[in-house]
């Protein structure tokens, strides 16, 4: 029987995660420093919030938090991130090309969350091993 905690990752909350991929998907738009305001639209989040979070994260390790400027990803954050962003983009492949579904982004988030290593990577064996997802962007190593 295989243990049900080997499966999942556990490492950070699951609001953390959601920071971290927001950052990741930032710096895939050619922003090394993300604003504070893009953020809280993207998570639909009042600045003040974000800030507070991106304090505890930088903390954490994960951040480099600039006043007035914005946040950037450190390589802690961004490893979290590159989980988060390839487990997303495996299980949107997932959906549309083996399940022939339509994405449900509510369900891909979800799911994103917890998934493992091990899962992730038995799940892109399974599709090929794929380098793009479904709306063209890197699916992270």
């Amino acid at each position: 029987m295989i243990s049900l905690k080997k499966w999942l990752a556990v490492d950070v909350s699951e609001s953390v995660e959601e920071y971290l991929e927001a950052l990741w998907v930032s710096e895939e738009g050619g922003k090394s420093i993300t604003k504070i305001d893009w953020v809280a639209k993207r998570l639909n989040i009042m600045p003040p919030s974000v800030v507070e979070m991106f304090r505890k994260l930088e903390k954490q390790g994960f951040v480099k938090y600039y006043p007035h400027q914005g946040v950037q990803l450190l390589d802690s954050g961004r490893d979290t991130a590159k989980r988060i962003v390839r487990n997303h983009r495996l299980v949107e492949l997932l959906m549309k090309k083996t399940l022939n579904i339509n994405i449900d982004e509510a369900s891909v988030c979800g799911i994103e969350h917890h998934m493992n290593e091990e899962f992730a990577n038995a799940l892109s064996m399974l599709l090929g091993n794929p380098r793009k997802c479904p709306h063209g962007k890197d699916i992270p190593k």
